[in-house]
């Protein structure tokens, strides 16, 4: 083996230990407790999701979860609708970050992001995969165009994501790597990759994509709402320490 390859090998390794990582739908208070012992950086909660979906939370049920969420780790409230309700349900829960993640326009998401910004709450806002749901939120279906107005606005980072309200409840929905490779070059900001991601996969999706961030739900699931540490543990495993060739 040349010491080229080998310098190069390092520095994946390296590079992968970085990749942050979010788990979501979290609903229990144990998976609040392993996700942090594991040194999971960002734990997601859906609340109040305006469309039925298994891991969805009120917030009476959301606001003792994120309560036990403390630093370095970071919390997320993924929800979604009309501006007003998104900022009193931020407003009310204080998490570390909102994603956005239904029809939000691009006029909703800079309300939302400026108003929440001086609550110091970051936002996360989905780039729709499904051409009439980019037409819908942002009037045109150019993904350059679409990330150029997201990275001129307040928001945090941008999500790309396989999973969308028409399929919000489905399981191991399947990643589009191009998708989400053309978003990563495109952004300013922190692009965060989801959709089927899993220990068997994360390695790949990752290294072709250039993804820094990944997000993840039932990929550590074995009863839906319910999070595996045997999973969870592979999946960081596989990010973290991955095993040279």
């Amino acid at each position: 083996m040349s010491a080229i390859w080998l310098l190069a090998k390092d520095c994946e390794i390296k590079s992968m230990g970085g990749i942050k990582v979010k788990i979501c739908g979290l609903k229990r208070e144990n998976d609040v407790q392993m996700c942090m012992k594991l040194g999971v950086d960002i734990l997601g909660f859906v609340t109040e999701y305006p469309i039925p979906v298994p891991w969805n939370l009120s917030r009476s049920q959301a606001l003792p979860l994120l309560s036990m969420v403390h630093p370095p780790h970071q919390s997320c409230i993924v929800t979604g609708g009309a501006p007003e309700k998104v900022i009193g349900l931020a407003a009310s829960l204080r998490p570390s970050m909102v994603q956005l993640h239904y029809q939000e326009t691009l006029d909703d998401t800079i309300i939302i992001s400026d108003a929440l910004r001086k609550l110091n709450i970051d936002v996360i806002k989905t780039v729709p995969p499904a051409m009439e749901d980019r037409i819908s939120q942002f009037g045109t279906t150019d993904i350059e165009a679409i990330v150029g107005e997201l990275c001129k606005t307040s928001v945090y980072g941008l999500l790309a994501d396989s999973r969308v309200p028409s399929n919000a409840s489905d399981n191991g929905t399947e990643l589009d790597l191009k998708f989400c490779s053309q978003i990563i070059k495109l952004s300013s900001k922190p692009v965060i990759i989801a959709g089927g991601i899993n220990a068997h996969n994360a390695r790949d999706f990752v290294t072709q994509t250039g993804a820094g961030f990944i997000d993840v739900m039932t990929g550590v699931e074995s009863i839906v709402g319910e999070k595996d540490a045997a999973l969870l543990s592979r999946l960081l495993s596989a990010i973290r320490n991955p095993s040279p060739f």
